[in-house]
């Protein structure tokens, strides 16, 4: 699995994470919410996800950005709620970084099932970061855990991995 694709896997999961919300909250409460939070980074966000990976012989930066694009697109979100995807911290550390979007993620690498760990634990984190009342919040954390786990079976299932075994 290349790089690219495992953030694709990560937008389609925090997209749908965002539309859960607007349902449960409205858009407008959300996006309130998503405004309030700003750009603030907290030291878990800030802790970048690391993997092994395996470089491509050659590769071409563009096509990556293009598919990454294109994903997003078929995904039809609203502007706002598009906006807030692309400003997702776990993302922008990883489109940010030197990485090349085009290196395969090696499986067997011992940080691969932390990697994807990662991913979810600052996924519940973002979400934890709401300013929402206690009520609220933990209805927020039950619906947007579906599409976490979904990213993680999708993930490890590309990889050759069983879903269902224990990873860390």
């Amino acid at each position: 699995m290349r790089l690219v694709e495992f953030l694709i896997y990560l937008l389609g999961a925090h997209a749908a994470t965002l539309q859960r919300l607007a349902a449960l909250l409205g858009e407008g409460v959300l996006r309130e919410l998503l405004e309030s939070i700003g750009d603030v980074e907290t030291e878990k966000e800030a802790k970048p996800l690391t993997v092994q990976l395996n470089r491509p012989a050659w590769s071409a930066p563009s096509d990556a950005y293009a598919e990454i694009e294109a994903a997003v697109r078929e995904m039809r979100l609203p502007a706002t709620l598009e906006f807030y995807l692309w400003s997702y911290p776990p993302y922008r550390h990883l489109i940010e970084s030197s990485l090349d979007l085009n290196a395969t993620i090696d499986p067997a690498g011992l940080a691969f099932s932390d990697f994807v760990d990662e991913a979810i634990d600052q996924a519940r984190h973002w979400i934890r970061k709401l300013p929402l009342p206690p009520e609220i919040g933990l209805q927020a954390e039950q619906v947007s855990d579906f599409p976490w786990r979904r990213f993680r079976g999708a993930v490890l299932k590309k990889l050759g991995k069983r879903p269902l075994e224990r990873v860390r």
